[in-house]
């Protein structure tokens, strides 16, 4: 096969996830081939694999959107925008619009990675081994999975708001788009319980299919810390604390002895999974990535997200005291928890399934593994922070909220747990149409009336 044809292939299956992209590819159809075709070997599957990550890696979702969209929507007095992006304004000022570019951009890179992941689960009857093609079908349902699962949680009503029975969630996608005939085939919105079955039947199967250790891509662990998050999510506490507990007790993975360790250190003890980034392939160095928006030091980042509370944390608190600096440009106090372009960004970390097991337990009653006490205090204790004598739910929430900032938890924590967001000058529920992404207009468009949009936004 030419290497153009190839290269197109490519072009296509990045593109082809969205109803919208048809207009992106201006290629002669004699010129164009099927993107299944593009992988003939083993070799080229591996290599689609490598491409499935890289998608996940870029700026749109675990790059930055993934982590940066929640924090912002989920902003109060803690932190704020001040960088000169209107999408990322209007997302914390919760005035977004369905034109917003970074709810579209997540929206069609979230179904890129989907449609990559298809198109791996197509083409396993290439590859010979078993153990291999195994390994291959479940990193392409992890990705399948979680993708989903981050759509349907940005662009759908919250779990526990109203009924996920009947509650529009996001398309389901399990069938790989090659072609433009396929591409105007548009569908509709599945239910947000329909999208969350999706999601866990992946990951289930993803478990079961990974092995141990999967060098720097997903293993079963990362599908079982991810099941875990998203029994969280919609209050399945029985079955958090199982995920959340095999990571825990199986797992070969160890809290690392301070907290920058993970943000300053690639592939650390604690790490599950992480984007692999390097100085020269990461997210972004001027216009993207969470280096660019978060940090304010000499010759690096923007300092657009400025911290404006940081008082729940103890004095001597690490995560304070190493976690947070004052800008270098501007003088603003800024998160330390992005500050390398090419430092890896931890998805899920052992600190997460630590506190998940301490909340889910005390929610049950149960001491599965340890006390919620325990757990909590092993946080703590990393920390530098004052022990606990005793453990609320709030201790919990509030712990979470210290260990996990900046981290992309905040508005799907707000969510569960149905907190009220203050922010000085305004208060919103947690169930406000203004706290779920519009449905991106271009793909309204495109679906020729068979995308219907959310409540409180036109077009």
């Amino acid at each position: 096969m030419k290497l153009r044809h190839k290269i197109f292939a490519l072009l296509a299956i990045l593109c082809l996830g969205s109803t919208a992209c048809e207009e992106s590819l201006d290629i002669d159809p004699k010129q164009s081939i099927d993107a299944r075709d593009a992988i003939t070997t083993a070799d080229d599957l591996q290599g689609a694999v490598i491409g499935m990550y890289a998608i996940l890696g870029g700026g749109a979702l675990y790059g930055t959107n993934l982590l940066l969209l929640p924090e912002l929507l989920g902003a109060e007095e803690n932190i704020a925008w001040y960088g000169t992006f209107v999408s990322y304004r209007q997302v914390a000022n919760k005035t977004m619009t369905s034109d917003n570019a970074d709810v579209q951009r997540t929206w069609v890179a979230g179904y890129a990675a989907i449609n990559q992941a298809n198109i791996i689960l197509d083409k396993l009857d290439v590859v010979s081994d078993p153990a291999t093609r195994d390994r291959i079908e479940g990193e392409a349902l992890f990705v399948r999975g979680i993708m989903h699962f981050e759509l349907v949680r940005l662009y759908g009503k919250a779990w526990n708001d109203g009924d996920p029975n009947t509650n529009l969630g996001v398309p389901i996608r399990t069938t790989a788009v090659t072609t433009e005939e396929q591409a105007r085939t548009f569908a509709r919105r599945n239910t947000v319980a329909e999208v969350y079955a999706q999601a866990q039947q992946d990951l289930e199967r993803a478990r079961e299919l990974l092995p141990e250790l999967n060098e720097e891509r997903a293993n079963t662990y990362a599908a079982s810390a991810f099941l875990a998050r998203m029994h969280l999510q919609r209050q399945d506490y029985a079955a958090a604390l199982q995920e959340a507990n095999r990571v825990i007790e199986e797992g070969p993975f160890n809290l690392n002895p301070s907290v920058t360790a993970i943000f300053r250190n690639d592939n650390t003890a604690e790490s599950i999974w992480e984007i692999q980034q390097n100085d020269q392939n990461n997210a972004g160095t001027a216009n993207d990535g969470l280096t660019t928006f978060y940090a304010d030091l000499e010759g690096i980042g923007r300092g657009d997200i400025a911290v404006l509370s940081y008082d729940l944390y103890e004095e001597q608190d690490t995560r304070l005291t190493e976690l947070i600096y004052e800008g270098f440009l501007y003088g603003d106090i800024q998160s330390g928890k992005w500050t390398n372009f090419g430092q890896n960004i931890p998805v899920v970390r052992l600190a997460e399934m630590y506190l998940i097991r301490a909340e889910a337990n005390l929610r049950l009653g149960s001491a599965v593994g340890a006390t919620p006490l325990e757990d909590v205090n092993l946080i703590r204790a990393r920390a530098g922070a004052t022990p606990l004598s005793s453990v609320t739910l709030e201790d919990v929430l509030l712990e979470r909220r210290l260990e996990l900032a900046f981290e992309g938890f905040r508005i799907h924590d707000v969510k569960r747990n149905e907190e009220t967001l203050d922010g000085g000058n305004y208060t919103i529920p947690w169930d406000s149409p203004d706290l779920v992404m519009p449905i991106p207009r271009r793909e309204i468009d495109a679906s020729q009336g068979e995308l219907t949009q959310n409540p409180g936004y036109s077009g």
